[in-house]
């Protein structure tokens, strides 16, 4: 699994949560513009490495290692936005 994409799930599955918490893999898959399948599959295996709580049928919550990491990737974001 690439670490980019990793980034990308912790990303998005922060800023949906902001709305609401637990997110639905639903509107995860809706962001990323992937099938729910595919999403679904995704969230188990970052589940498996403590950077997310999945519970099928009610959604996806941040573990605080998964917190900690998306906040550390929109960081990092925000100062290539800026130095570019």
């Amino acid at each position: 699994m690439s670490a980019e994409v990793t980034e990308n799930y912790l990303k998005h599955i922060y800023h949906l949560s902001l709305d609401s918490s637990p997110v639905k893999t639903s509107r995860l898959a809706a962001a990323l513009k992937l099938s729910p399948a595919a999403v679904t599959e995704m969230v188990k295996r970052l589940d498996e490495q403590g950077l997310v709580d999945y519970r099928p049928y009610r959604g996806v919550s941040l573990t605080e290692t998964g917190r900690k990491n998306a906040l550390i990737v929109l960081r990092r974001h925000r100062l290539w936005e800026v130095f570019l």
